[in-house]
């Protein structure tokens, strides 16, 4: 109904699906008639009537696994969003929406990349200010992923700094070697979000606040981490937290811990061939046969 409200066209049709044996979970679609991609509908409408399972007790998660099979891919294959105006932009734009009863969040499909990157912040600013927040949050976004194993390299190859920044690298290597300071530091981050969202609100703030300054420096102090480690793989951190898309900002951070490993075991060129090898992956997804990394690769 509040889809309906902001899309009141006669070309918008739901479709209904009962799954599930034994749930009885009823499912909708909902797309803009003449917009949305017949194949891509074909699709969608096939893997419901070939899910046959007891029950969606996990709602759209557990369905995005039953349409995609993701396996053992990263990437989001599609996107969440729980505000009907996001929605209805959507299935203007030729897109459908899967809604799954009892959940707040409706599944949209297909997308890419660039769909991932986007928020409703943007829409509500002026045409250059909206591009321009957007251009900063793809910046962010490639140095989330590129500067932390980057800093490693030059900080472990210094014959390859110039000389006009000799400052970067620690200035104190401490008794943990530099790989396992930031592998540490990294997964601590994460462990300090995770134990953030199962605290209770009141205490979660202050948490935070113990836990990045006084563990911090406490553990540059003893001699565990070098003050740049924690400088940098907080700033990380940050630009990751830029990202909108939760299932994004993780995967994000799985591909730096691999860029991270890839220079501590060759070096250089495994930096290189392993960020070569992120863009080929990227570019040889497309799930429900749309180019992930459109309208990039290819440009159009």
């Amino acid at each position: 109904s509040l889809i309906r409200r902001r899309l009141r066209a006669t070309e918008l049709r739901f479709e209904m699906h009962a799954t599930s044996v034994k749930g009885k979970t009823d499912i909708a679609i909902a797309f803009l008639k003449g917009a949305a991609n017949k194949e891509h509908l074909d699709f969608v409408r096939k893997r419901l009537d070939d899910l046959k399972t007891d029950g969606l007790t996990m709602t759209d998660k557990s369905l995005e696994e039953f349409l995609f099979k993701q396996g053992f891919h990263p990437m989001p294959f599609v996107r969440y969003t729980e505000r009907a105006d996001i929605c209805a932009a959507h299935l203007l734009e030729g897109h459908i929406a899967i809604i799954v009863d009892t959940s707040p969040s409706v599944i949209l499909v297909p997308v890419t990349l660039v769909h991932h990157l986007q928020h409703a912040e943007e829409y509500r600013q002026a045409p250059l200010i909206g591009t321009f927040i957007r251009g900063v949050r793809f910046i962010g976004t490639f140095f989330s992923l590129v500067m932390l194993p980057f800093w490693y390299l030059l900080s472990t190859k210094s014959e390859f700094v110039p000389e006009a920044i000799k400052y970067i690298g620690p200035n104190e290597w401490g008794e943990v070697p530099l790989f396992v300071q930031l592998i540490l530091a990294d997964v601590g981050i994460e462990i300090l979000r995770m134990a953030a969202i199962h605290t209770p609100t009141p205490l979660s703030t202050a948490m935070g606040l113990v836990a990045a300054i006084v563990i911090g420096q406490v553990a540059i102090d003893v001699g565990l981490f070098s003050s740049e480690v924690v400088l940098y793989v907080a700033v990380s951190a940050i630009l990751t937290f830029a990202i909108p898309s939760f299932e994004l900002s993780i995967t994000t951070k799985v591909f730096r811990d691999f860029l991270l490993v890839s220079v501590a075991l060759v070096g250089a060129p495994g930096f290189f061939l392993a960020f070569a090898f992120i863009y080929y992956y990227l570019c040889s997804l497309k799930p429900m046969n749309v180019p992930y990394l459109w309208p990039f690769t290819p440009f159009f």
